[in-house]
């Protein structure tokens, strides 16, 4: 019997599952699937907020193939030989399905010189691939990154839709819980 994480294992997979801060941005995600398509996206947010989550289920309900689809994490991998390498070499190629996804998590390391390159490698290759930016800092983006994405504000639930959540994963599971406790320890570590 494989033992997954709990992080894993109720992390949402698709828009059912992922928890909206409001139905506007649930529409709004809701059109970019039934159109099939998505605009270049810069997702920002405090830190464990569900900006790069809500990416991966974006792809996922889009029916992006893996093949078509690289992930970045920009906090590791940021300077202008990243854009040059990395982000080019898999533009250039002609996509599997519809079109390409460049996930770029923690897009505000990205060095002003590697944005200023990345802003080339979207306008050459605007009809092939689409780029999904997180982003912890929007103001570290620079304007014409900007310009180029469509903007996607993600806030920190409620404490008490979180709180009610996590009840719900124990009980799930038949872990006993004290609600006072739980009230504690979610108000002591949240987000």
């Amino acid at each position: 019997m494989a033992k997954d994480l709990w992080v894993e294992k109720y992390r949402p997979s698709s828009v059912d599952t992922y928890v909206f801060k409001d139905n506007a941005q649930r529409k709004q995600v809701q059109n970019w699937i039934d159109d099939g398509g998505i605009p270049h996206l810069l997702f920002s947010g405090s830190p464990g907020t569900g900006k790069t989550t809500l990416a991966k289920v974006l792809i996922a309900e889009l029916g992006v193939e893996n093949a078509d689809v690289l992930y970045i994490n920009a906090s590791r991998d940021n300077g202008v030989d990243m854009i040059r390498k990395k982000i080019s070499a898999f533009s250039e190629t002609m996509p599997w399905g519809e079109f390409k996804v460049i996930l770029l998590d923690e897009a505000d390391h990205i060095s002003p010189e590697g944005q200023a390159a990345l802003r080339g490698v979207m306008e050459q290759y605007h009809a092939s691939v689409r780029f999904i930016l997180t982003c912890n800092y929007p103001n570290m983006i620079i304007p014409a990154l900007h310009s180029r994405c469509q903007g996607f504000h993600i806030t920190q639930l409620d404490q008490t839709d979180f709180t009610v959540r996590v009840g719900e994963i124990l009980a799930d599971n038949a872990v006993e819980f004290d609600i006072e406790t739980l009230d504690a320890m979610v108000r002591a570590n949240y987000p």
